[in-house]
């Protein structure tokens, strides 16, 4: 059983807002540099020991290089480049990464990523949290990715546009789709949360039995929320997190069959 950290919302979006900058030029570098997938995972970025990467990248003359947002010395790092996030945030990475993919591959551009704006604020402490919280969250989609059984699973990206860390599951290989996602929170729920989510949504869906803490979201979107503050206050959050995702996941398949 392993602690989680506390996450307050209105401390962590300053520096959610910074770090998300970043993440939305490592989006955009990986748009100009990899073949489009029908699903857009070409466009979300892994999770790593030191924190979040690229997709490999393939550039002439060179192995598959990736670019780094390391949450372990707090850096932008990329083909020996590295970028203190304290100095540089994502119009400056802008900048040097297009001056690097210019040096590499002549002709090719990254487009302007729309920064959402709001406050934006490098706290290293609250970068710590974010990345003890993301790290976790990764160990448990990972868990659940290896139990669900047939059918085909996603790859457990971070999509830096909504920027939330999502595995999804074609139980059936087609576009019936379940979904588990963890957010930092957003305009429709402001605080940290993970959600659940079926597409197309099915009937009954939000019939369904959900486990104490969680509830239903209508409003914006449907899905099954459990609050993050739920998860961080348990005394064994993984078994929580475990009997939200996998009840969730047995209850919804037959649904979407």
């Amino acid at each position: 059983m392993s602690e989680l950290p506390k996450l307050i919302y209105k401390d962590l979006v300053p520096t959610r807002n910074y770090i998300q900058e970043v993440a939305h030029v490592l989006g955009a570098l990986q748009r100009a540099l990899l073949k489009r997938d029908p699903h857009d995972w070409y466009y979300g970025l892994e999770v790593g020991p030191r924190g979040l990467l690229t997709q490999p990248l393939k550039v002439t003359g060179k192995q598959d290089i990736r670019a780094a947002l390391d949450f372990v010395r707090f850096k932008v790092r990329l083909d020996g480049n590295a970028w203190p996030l304290r100095d540089y945030g994502g119009p400056q990475i802008f900048k040097n990464i297009q001056a690097w993919l210019q040096s590499q591959v002549p002709g090719v551009n990254i487009s302007q990523p729309e920064f959402a704006g709001g406050p934006r604020n490098f706290d290293r402490y609250q970068a710590d949290l974010y990345a003890a919280a993301l790290w976790w969250m990764d160990g448990q989609f990972r868990v659940l990715k290896g139990s669900l059984k047939g059918g085909l699973t996603s790859p457990i990206l971070l999509y830096p546009h909504h920027f939330d860390l999502s595995l999804v599951w074609f139980p059936n290989k087609d576009e019936k789709q379940l979904a588990i996602g963890f957010s930092t929170g957003d305009q429709t729920i402001a605080e940290p949360y993970l959600y659940f989510t079926a597409y197309p949504e099915p009937s009954g869906f939000t019939k369904l039995t959900i486990p104490k803490g969680a509830y239903w979201q209508t409003d914006g979107f449907s899905g099954a929320i459990l609050p993050y503050a739920r998860l961080s206050a348990s005394n064994d959050p993984e078994a929580l997190f475990n009997s939200y995702a996998n009840e969730l996941m047995s209850a919804a398949r037959p649904l979407i069959s």
